[in-house]
């Protein structure tokens, strides 16, 4: 494993930036699984500033499109919980019968949220303001990973157990199509003008890269071992990707879809995000208890933050503000 150094004047303004940032910074919800915790770290000082008890296992994290609440998925609750980031306390926590809550996203305008369940192979709609179940949706086995496009029309799903992916059309909350990928998709990222969809599959150690106008395969990238999860930075022109058994993110270059680099971080890495600078890059280490901070200009771990037990933060757990 290696980091590939690049010193150049964008990363040295980065680093300025990084450095003398105003003091409200976005914050990242770190879910604990095995402390039934979240860790709230202040992205401006790099380190946990709060402490909430979650019970049920948490696991997946969402935002709300406005930034008022963090929704965390509670697997051995059956449910999630619904965080304050104000006052930073659990407002309400919402059971959802024999659901195994487990991939979790909220729509971008404040209208819906999505819960992935695990076990019953289904997809829940949930109204955004009172957390009842709209609907529900049947797609592959075991989903996990999910995303939104950024012009709220598709939900994409990863079904770890069919290697396959689902699209789902929020306006008739059907599913309009469904393509194969590599071998137990897990986690999910999309680029920004929702062209692009890229896939970690666990246990074939590759990412698959699809278009979404057709919804087709186009690209199968090789990574390291039990790849689990990813996220664009740089204009997208870079894609991050967690690989658990490798204690290491492999950078792909988006543009000619090859790793261009393998950077060492904690033990056992799970979730990844991007901070809203666009510039660094936020990744939970389940075994380690931590959190590493990547500089993307320089492909270097910046700081390592002590988090709680069992760190997995599966989702988009930074806040845009």
């Amino acid at each position: 494993m290696f980091n590939i150094h690049v010193h150049t004047a964008a990363s040295l303004l980065a680093a300025v930036f990084w450095m003398t940032k105003a003091v409200a910074a976005p914050f990242a919800y770190i879910t604990n699984q095995l402390d039934e915790s979240v860790s709230i770290i202040d992205t401006a000082k790099n380190g946990v500033v709060h402490t909430v008890k979650i019970p049920g296992k948490p696991a997946g994290v969402a935002l709300s499109a406005d930034g008022k609440y963090a929704y965390i998925s509670t697997p051995e609750a059956n449910g999630f919980a619904v965080i304050d980031t104000q006052s930073r306390q659990v407002l309400k926590r919402v059971a959802l019968g024999s659901s195994g809550a487990l991939g979790i996203v909220a729509d971008r305008i404040g209208k819906r949220l999505y819960i992935a369940d695990w076990y019953q192979h289904l997809v829940l709609v949930l109204d955004g303001t009172d957390y009842s179940v709209i609907r529900t949706i049947k797609v592959g086995e075991s989903p996990s990973g999910m995303v939104i496009s950024p012009d709220n029309q598709w939900l994409y799903v990863a079904n770890r157990l069919s290697n396959s992916v689902s699209q789902i059309n929020l306006n008739t909350l059907s599913v309009w199509n469904t393509t194969k990928v590599g071998e137990h998709p897990f986690g999910l990222a999309l680029d920004s003008k929702g062209e692009r969809l890229y896939t970690a599959n666990v246990e074939s150690d590759d990412v698959t890269v699809l278009e979404t106008q057709h919804f087709k395969n186009i690209a199968t990238i090789k990574v390291k071992n039990l790849p689990y999860a990813g996220t664009l930075a740089l204009h997208d022109t870079r894609l991050l990707i967690t690989n658990q058994e490798d204690d290491s993110v492999s950078v792909i270059d988006t543009a000619s879809l090859k790793e261009i680099a393998v950077i060492e971080v904690g033990d056992k890495p799970e979730g990844i995000a991007t901070h809203p600078d666009d510039q660094h890059v936020y990744v939970a280490n389940w075994f380690e208890n931590t959190v590493s901070v990547i500089d993307v200009n320089t492909l270097k771990v910046v700081a390592t933050i002590p988090t709680g037990n069992g760190s997995r933060a599966f989702g988009n757990f930074i806040s845009l503000k």
